[in-house]
């Protein structure tokens, strides 16, 4: 019996791909990957494999105008979902996970700050959709002849589905395939789809959404194994030495995997020595400003007088960078705190509020003998910090709502200047005190406010977009807040005698980048100029200086460790201290993007950009790649796995088996 083949199921299986495709390109395109690329193909084929899966499944109806039907919804939503993709990603600097509400909560609760930020390009990936519409339309009155799928026919569709998923999985493993710039194998990220920006390129944004429900249903259980490179550490007078009998002890009682791999990679991390700027400012107070969302452009001394003030006597990092990740406060800000690369694609403060820290910057100076305390002028609607800086260390937290007398309204942003009024006499009666404040008046969204109005004709004279004047106006209150404290601080002569150490969260994302972009003497658009963030430290005694290193929030703890002579161990940060005489100087982002003063790699399309003459062998990034991604895995299995925790009990429990010998 000759085969008769059902013409009009391939070729609705085709028009179906070549559909999917063309968002897939579409996208592409706005997001400036590489279109002609084995990617590309690779998309393709999976477009080809879903589409031939669904045809296949709907086929059993009998009818085709079922088939288009299905397509056409899941055509509609992986349109809409690219286009959100892409707006997320700019809004935030993050592809969401299905792992995680934070990003989605992040929008819904400023959907016209994310409507606003999206880009026109963005809509073109609805255009295809808009093809097959008008598609579906025409051929709904179109009479066809009667499906029919014999076993024969059905057995093709199915040959040629599993055809598809090897070829496929070929373009996943054959080496001509691969970049050998890139920080993670094809096959890798594919199994692990947690850096989303290389997951997104090489196998298309859809895809990356399905692979990122596969993880949630079926986690990856990463056990860190990483190749360790023991570099032999020459002593000297100025180096730290530290006894591991006891971690030693712990890792060959350790039968977990995961712990040891954590060990090893931990233990045999380098051990910075001592330098020019050890205990610069021992036993001095400090009070660290988190400020969010300030850019910049507070550095502007005809706007913002009182960091100007601070800048007159400061050492002023004029490269710092603040990554931004899917909640950039709350994960900024443990970073800071205990200078571990946080979990990028979900809240790790939150969902990991139960974590201990004994290596915390709130420990440090817990175990130096200072009064620790932490401050946030808003409530617990958004990161529970009650329970997160309770772990990571601090004596005492308070939220605006432990604060006495502070009228506060939820739908508002408070003011930090007033918010400072009635927190220094919680600190400024200690004899040592550790202050951390994270702000809160620069937040979005950039309309008419009481805040927003507040300095909002300050800036009639400029051409700024209204939503730029409100934003300046929000950062003219913090700016405020400086001055508050450092007045309260000379009132009680203790400016003298107290370090202030500030930096910002993220810029102001909420923005777009033209706005961004009006009001900075730099040009934004280049590289990833827009995520710089001040960081400052002052003291009313301190020449001022100002540093070219390229940095960012994770160095600050191991920077303060070295500059107040702490007692601490610098192969538990993933940061460095900005005095030590074998700095790197790179600063790594989120998604393993990385920069230098050499060159700047971007991860998601593994490509590297010189600075100057000097340039690297391919054998070079690739060592640095592997260290870039060293350190995020490790840290981010470390938290995920508390190991911090487990490391303190278990150094205590053998420790103390020592001191009974």
């Amino acid at each position: 019996m000759k085969l008769k083949i059902n013409k009009q199921f391939w070729l609705e299986t085709f028009i179906a791909t070549l559909y999917f495709w063309a968002v897939e390109i579409i996208f592409r395109v706005v997001e400036e990957y590489n279109v002609f690329s084995w990617a590309s193909l690779r998309i393709l084929l999976s477009s080809f494999a879903i589409c031939l899966l669904l045809n296949f499944i709907t086929s059993f109806f009998h009818n085709i105008k079922i088939s288009r039907i299905a397509n056409l919804v899941l055509l509609s939503i992986i349109s809409i979902y690219s286009m959100a993709q892409a707006g997320l990603l700019n809004f935030i600097g993050i592809y969401m996970s299905f792992g995680t509400s934070s990003q989605f909560g992040a929008v819904t609760s400023y959907i016209f700050d994310f409507i606003r930020s999206l880009k026109l390009s963005y809509y073109l990936v609805l255009f295809p959709l808009i093809l097959y519409i008008v598609y579906v339309i025409l051929m709904h009155k179109k009479e066809e002849a009667k499906p029919f799928f014999d076993m024969r026919n059905r057995l093709i569709i199915i040959i040629s589905f599993l055809i598809t998923i090897l070829l496929y999985y070929l373009t996943l493993i054959l080496p001509f395939m691969q970049n050998p710039l890139q920080l993670v194998s094809n096959l890798e990220a594919f199994n692990n789809p947690t850096n989303s920006s290389i997951a997104v390129n090489q196998f298309g944004v859809n895809m990356y959404g399905l692979l990122d429900v596969k993880a949630l249903i079926i986690p990856y259980q990463d056990v860190g194994n990483v190749s360790i490179n023991n570099e032999e550490q020459i002593i000297d007078d100025n180096s730290r030495k530290f006894d591991d009998t006891a971690w030693k002890m712990l890792e060959e009682s350790t039968s977990n995997k995961t712990y040891q791999n954590l060990n090893n990679y931990f233990m045999n991390r380098t051990i910075t020595s001592k330098n020019d700027y050890t205990g610069y400012f021992e036993d001095k107070n400090v009070i660290v400003l988190m400020l969010e969302s300030v850019n910049q452009i507070i550095a502007n001394e005809e706007y913002f007088p009182n960091f100007a003030r601070l800048m007159e006597h400061g050492w002023y990092w004029e490269n710092n960078y603040s990554p931004r990740n899917s909640c950039s406060t709350i994960n900024n800000e443990e970073s800071g705190i205990t200078s571990l690369y946080t979990i990028n694609n979900i809240c790790t403060g939150n969902i990991y509020k139960d974590n201990t820290y004994f290596e915390s910057l709130f420990n440090l100076f817990n175990n130096k003998g200072y009064k620790t305390m932490s401050f946030h002028d808003y409530n617990e609607d958004f990161y529970v910090r009650k329970t997160i800086h309770k772990n990571l260390g601090s004596n005492h937290f308070y939220d605006i709502t432990d604060v006495k007398d502070y009228g506060f309204e939820a739908l508002h942003w408070p003011n930090d200047a007033e918010y400072v009024k009635k927190i220094a006499p919680y600190f400024l009666n200690e004899d040592k005190f550790f202050v951390w404040f994270t702000t809160v008046s620069a937040h979005h969204p950039y309309s008419e406010s009481d805040l927003g109005d507040l300095y909002f004709d300050l800036f009639s004279d400029t051409n700024y977009d209204d939503s730029v004047k409100y934003y300046l106006s929000k950062v003219k209150v913090t700016d405020d807040a400086l001055g508050v404290l450092l007045d309260l601080l000379e009132e009680n002569e203790e400016l003298d005698d107290t370090v202030i150490v500030l930096y910002g969260d993220h810029y102001p994302y909420a923005l777009t980048d033209d706005e961004v972009d009006s009001f900075m003497p730099y040009d934004v658009t280049e590289g990833f100029e827009i995520e710089k963030t001040p960081f400052l430290i002052y003291n009313p005694l301190l020449e001022p200086q100002i540093f070219e290193t390229n940095t960012s929030y994770i160095n600050l703890t191991p920077t303060l460790a070295n500059l107040f002579d702490l007692d601490y161990d610098p192969r538990l940060y993933l940061g460095e201290d900005l005095f030590s005489d074998n700095l790197t100087n790179r600063v790594i982002y989120s998604d393993g993007s990385w920069q230098d003063d050499v060159a700047i790699y971007n991860s998601a399309s593994s490509t590297i950009d010189y600075l100057g003459e000097k340039i690297y062998t391919t054998e070079e990034l690739q060592r640095i790649n592997q260290d870039v991604m060293n350190k995020i895995r490790m840290s981010n299995i470390a938290i995920s796995e508390n190991y911090f925790s487990y490391l303190e009990e278990g150094l205590k429990e053998y420790k103390k088996g020592l001191d009974d010998e």
